[in-house]
């Protein structure tokens, strides 16, 4: 798996003026080269014919970025001409690298770039996040990097590769992700009771590019849920929103902030990396069935609270629903377990 992490360039005017130069220069020639490559009929072999990829480095890497926005475009039967208007430049090993055992009291990490004067490059500083050093830990830091610039600010664009370590665990927990209760464990632990006061407070605010305060607790929580319960699966629930269909359009509205599936994803995402398997699951009647007996009945529940009209099993809906995701997520592990449990 490969992941992306963005440093923070930290530039004076002379430099940041040389970074647009370049930018400018590398946009104009993917766009010049894009206008050439569009004629021809066939946009098929990895590399771009070498006649149109003379004239030094700059030029033979943004050829190439061209070829690849053009055969990627007429794959896909585009009609229109792509336009490259991205404000970034790939650089790989030979045109930006980070230079080692170099640092400054202010500036941890420097990379050395081409530039558009000859035989002179850029030192750029940036520095280090947290979870940039975290992943570097547990992956491999790849010799390709992207300079890239948003608004007013700059940064170099890392990649990392961690090594494909999922497989199965022994051990395996059920999570349910609610309104009421955010984070509901097959164990009978709750988590994130703070998060509904925090969804009521930030239904109203929009975030373009930074991530919502939501999303922002559901990252604090997927990697405590890890830190947790090592060397266990996760069974969650496969839906985008909870019962989306029998909801009203009034509770969407207002409820549509609640991000269902963000937990999901950064389980996965973290699973990657740390060797444990993300199931999901059919998220119908987990929090209606009895997890002892089986019987599956709207009575069951009231509110939050779970109580079993058949052999009187009762507890908390949610865990009662994470508990099923468990036992669901068993199922698929391993077709020969039954749907109910034998201990709850």
């Amino acid at each position: 798996m490969l992941k992306s992490y963005k440093l923070k360039i930290y530039a004076n005017e002379g430099k940041i003026k040389e970074i647009n130069k370049l930018l400018s220069f590398w946009k104009d020639q993917v766009n010049h080269k894009i206008k050439i490559f569009w004629q021809f009929d066939e946009v098929r072999s990895s590399y771009c014919p070498s006649k149109y990829s003379l004239g030094g480095r700059l030029i033979r890497d943004s050829s190439l970025k061209a070829w690849y926005i053009v055969k990627g475009a007429k794959k896909a039967k585009q009609i229109d001409r792509p336009y490259f208007k991205g404000d970034e430049i790939d650089l790989n090993e030979a045109s930006g690298y980070i230079i080692p055992d170099f640092q400054t009291k202010e500036f941890d990490i420097w990379f050395n770039i081409i530039s558009l004067n000859k035989r002179s490059r850029l030192k750029i500083p940036c520095k280090r996040i947290d979870i940039f050093n975290e992943a570097l830990e547990k992956g491999k830091l790849k010799k390709s990097f992207k300079l890239v610039k948003e608004k007013d600010k700059y940064y170099m664009e890392c990649y990392i590769e961690f090594p494909d370590n999922e497989k199965e665990n022994e051990d395996m927990i059920g999570i349910d992700v609610g309104l009421n209760n955010a984070i509901a464990i097959s164990d009978g632990k709750i988590l994130g009771k703070e998060l509904k006061d925090l969804r009521i407070r930030t239904k109203h605010r929009v975030y373009k590019k930074k991530i919502s305060p939501i999303k922002q607790k559901l990252n604090y929580y997927a990697k405590k849920l890890v830190e947790q319960y090592p060397k266990t699966d996760f069974a969650v629930e496969n839906l985008l929103f909870k019962g989306k269909k029998k909801r009203s359009r009034e509770f969407r509205r207002r409820n549509n902030n609640w991000a269902y599936k963000h937990l999901a994803d950064k389980l996965q995402e973290l699973g990657k990396a740390e060797g444990f398997s993300l199931i999901k699951v059919d998220p119908a009647y987990t929090s209606l069935r009895c997890p002892v007996c089986g019987c599956t009945d709207k009575m069951n529940r009231k509110g939050e609270e779970f109580r079993c009209i058949q052999c009187g099993h009762k507890g908390n809906a949610d865990i009662i629903g994470a508990i099923n995701i468990l036992l669901s997520g068993r199922v698929i592990r391993e077709p020969s377990v039954p749907l109910i449990a034998q201990e709850v």
